[in-house]
Order: structure tokens, then C-alpha cells, then sequence
């Protein structure tokens, strides 16, 4: 129930992406706004980009803005605004059917990747327990796995993903 709610709370809870619309009952834009800061911040991080850090802050300072600026729209405006998904995230709602479909494997896929980083870092810090960090070659290959494999596999994913891209505009 989206309803307009006190100009303290609205601007204290702005301060966390998609917060301050989530207080004021419109759930799926701040669920956008929220994921939206979230994932950025979290691939940005990943692919060691940081000239992409400006996409976060954009979203962070955009989420602001908007919370405060909902609130202080006229009732009629307030009452017809519509909570809807923002950033492409309207689909959210059908994953489950994408991801039973023809992402199937993709997911797996991705699945299989990250249990497989998770289990070679769980052996990793074993092995460093009982050799020791000061391993200079074992501290090599931990640091070389750990942080340039994952960022290989992105790089060669978003490749793939520009080719199949060029090739479906092609068929079309």
C-alpha cells in the first residue's frame, strides 16, 4: 500500500538505494533501485574496473533524488503513479520461467563455475594452513586463481555474449 509518509523518514531512508521508496509502499522500484546499486557495485568489483564506479554512484545519487522527489509530488500525482520496474528489471517477475527454459544450462553453467571457485578456495586456505602463507609459489597460484581467473571467465562471457548478440542481428 503506497502512501505518502513523513518527510524525515523518506529523506533518512534515501540514503539506502531504493529504501526510501520501499517506505513509501513502492516495492518494486525500490527492489530495482536496490539491485540495480547492488549488482553494479558487486561487478564492478569483480572485473576490477574502476572507471565503472561512476554507474553506482549515478544509481546511488539518482535513488536519492527520486525517493525525495515522490514525496513531494502532489496527492493526485502520488496516487497515480504506478509502482513498476525500473532498469529492465520488469521481467524479474517470469525468471523462474527463463531460467527453466532456454537459460537452463546457462545457469547451471554458472552454477557449476562458482561451487567449483568456492571448493578450490575452501582447499586453497587449507592448504596455506598447513604449508603456510609465506609459500611464495602456493600464494602465486591462490591469488592468480582467486582474482584473474574469475575476471578471464567475465571477460571471455561478455565476449560470447557480444557475438551471439552480432549473430541473432544477423539472422534478423
Amino acid at each position: 500500500m503506497k502512501n505518502k509518509k513523513s518527510r524525515f523518514w523518506v529523506f533518512v531512508f534515501s540514503f539506502l538505494p531504493g529504501a526510501g521508496e520501499m517506505y513509501m509502499g513502492f516495492m518494486k522500484m525500490g527492489l530495482s533501485l536496490m539491485l540495480g546499486f547492488m549488482l553494479t557495485v558487486a561487478v564492478v568489483s569483480i572485473i576490477c574496473m574502476d572507471s565503472l564506479a561512476v554507474i553506482p554512484v549515478t544509481i546511488y545519487i539518482y535513488s536519492f533524488f527520486h525517493a525525495n522527489n515522490i514525496r513531494t509530488m502532489d496527492d493526485e500525482s502520488f496516487a497515480a503513479l504506478e509502482d513498476n520496474y525500473l532498469f529492465g528489471f520488469d521481467g524479474i517477475d517470469s525468471i523462474k520461467n527463463k531460467l527453466v527454459g532456454k537459460y537452463r544450462q546457462i545457469v547451471a553453467a554458472v552454477l557449476i563455475v562458482l561451487g567449483v571457485f568456492m571448493m578450490l578456495d575452501i582447499g586453497f586456505n587449507l592448504l596455506c594452513e598447513a604449508i603456510g602463507w609465506d609459500n611464495e609459489y602456493l600464494s602465486t597460484i591462490y591469488y592468480f586463481v582467486r582474482d584473474e581467473v574469475p575476471r578471464f571467465l567475465i571477460g571471455i562471457a561478455i565476449i560470447w555474449g557480444g557475438v551471439v548478440m552480432l549473430r541473432g542481428k544477423r539472422e534478423n
